[in-house]
């Protein structure tokens, strides 16, 4: 038998975001439905569940900035911005949880820019007061769980179908930039103002 013979074109940007999008929404599913129903390991989920849902962005952005078509790069950035409303603070706190090597030492970006204004203001932040500020933390009940991570909190009923929305907009992005790609030009209506 012969290997299978390795493509030597990658597939559109948009599909790859899409395949990537689908992983994602079913990994933050897993640790969502624990920290809901249960049972969980607590907040080793809620670490999870934030990398997950800020690959699902991530996921949503690699589509927009590969897409040539202004139809589906407007129907995908304004979807990734209702994302953001539904669970506002998740790049933020996926941050501190990507860099906690920082964040537990009080030294994360966001620390040093209050640390600045606090000094600006003669206040003296320690980097244990610091490190506290942006310890995660679970709270809620069991069936309404916070991530919270700084000033942000993640309201963990909202991720799954959240997730799987902006899915669905990559998917509905996709099929319109792949229309542009696949009709002649002659069929390609100009934009109107």
């Amino acid at each position: 038998m012969e290997p299978e013979k390795i493509r030597n074109e990658l597939p559109p940007p948009e599909s790859l975001a899409l395949s990537q999008a689908w992983l994602w929404t079913k990994a933050a599913m897993v640790p969502a439905e624990r920290l809901i129903n249960g049972p969980s390991s607590g907040l080793p989920d809620a670490l999870l569940l934030l990398v997950a849902l800020r690959n699902v962005h991530r996921a949503a952005t690699m589509a927009i900035r590969h897409m040539r078509n202004p139809d589906a790069k407007q129907h995908l950035t304004d979807a990734v911005a209702q994302f953001e409303v539904a669970l506002p603070g998740l790049v933020e706190a996926r941050d501190v949880v990507e860099h906690f090597d920082q964040y537990t030492l009080g030294g994360g970006n966001v620390q040093k820019r209050l640390r600045r204004d606090a000094v600006s203001n003669g206040i003296d932040l320690s980097d244990a007061e610091l490190a506290e500020r942006y310890a995660p933390r679970l709270s809620g009940t069991g069936s309404h769980p916070l991530i919270s991570i700084g000033p942000h909190s993640i309201d963990v009923t909202r991720a799954p179908n959240a997730a799987s929305w902006l899915l669905g907009r990559i998917d509905s992005a996709a099929d319109i930039e792949q229309r542009m790609t696949s009709e002649p030009a002659s069929h390609i209506s100009p934009r109107r103002p």
